[in-house]
């Protein structure tokens, strides 16, 4: 029962973005069929939480922000749909703890990495903290690029507009995939080789970043 009201609202936001915007999603065959994983997707619009709800072949868990618990509605509604809150802002570290505890138990998490929306709709780069997240939990990151979303509802108008919505996701990036190996992070005193160094976290965020760009080409294209 716990995954009804998921299922009810991922089913209505894929009639309302593929009726009302000619939904096109390419590359769900990289999504993984089983285990855990962090979908990284870029943001420009209020619209993207659902649409990667409703393009992921997989459940995904959302990080919301805490002060959208203010209003029980919406509040009840994504407790249902079991988003982690998240105090924007600040080190959430309870946050964090609920993501781990999700992808350890297998269920994936979407997050966007760039830190807000992008207010003038432009392709920005991840931050390092996906890369954090990915190396804490041992998890690959499925790269998910968005179009469309910008011009059907960007930051502040008040209403939704005409757009061709599409989304692509690439191929799993593994948490280790970096030029700097994990042995080098492990010489520093009291580290393991196990746990990646802050500049491993930023070029598996850099890695993000490029296949957002080669995706973009290839939508473009």
């Amino acid at each position: 029962m716990k995954h009804v009201p998921y299922d009810i609202s991922k089913l209505i936001c894929w009639l309302f973005f593929r009726l009302g915007f000619g939904l096109e999603v390419r590359g769900q065959e990289h999504v993984p069929q089983h285990g855990a994983f962090i979908v990284a997707a870029n943001h420009a619009s209020f619209l993207d939480p659902p649409l990667i709800g409703a393009a992921c072949p997989r459940r995904v868990r959302f990080m919301a922000r805490a002060d959208l618990y203010t209003r029980a509605w919406l509040a009840a509604y994504m407790r249902s749909v079991r988003c982690i809150s998240v105090r924007r802002g600040e080190a959430d570290l309870g946050a964090i703890r609920q993501v781990l505890q999700a992808l350890r138990q297998g269920e994936p998490v979407a997050i966007f990495p760039e830190g807000g929306r992008q207010r003038d709709g432009q392709l920005g780069r991840a931050k390092r903290g996906v890369g954090l997240l990915a190396g804490l939990a041992r998890m690959p990151v499925v790269p998910a690029l968005i179009q469309g979303t910008f011009q059907a509802w960007p930051p502040g108008a008040a209403r939704l507009s005409p757009s061709k919505i599409r989304v692509a996701f690439g191929p799993p990036i593994p948490y280790t995939d970096s030029p700097t190996s994990l042995s080098q992070s492990g010489q520093m005193a009291g580290r393991t080789s196990e746990r990646p160094s802050r500049d491993h976290h930023e070029q598996l965020a850099d890695a993000v970043t490029r296949e957002w760009q080669r995706l973009a080409r290839q939508l473009n294209g």
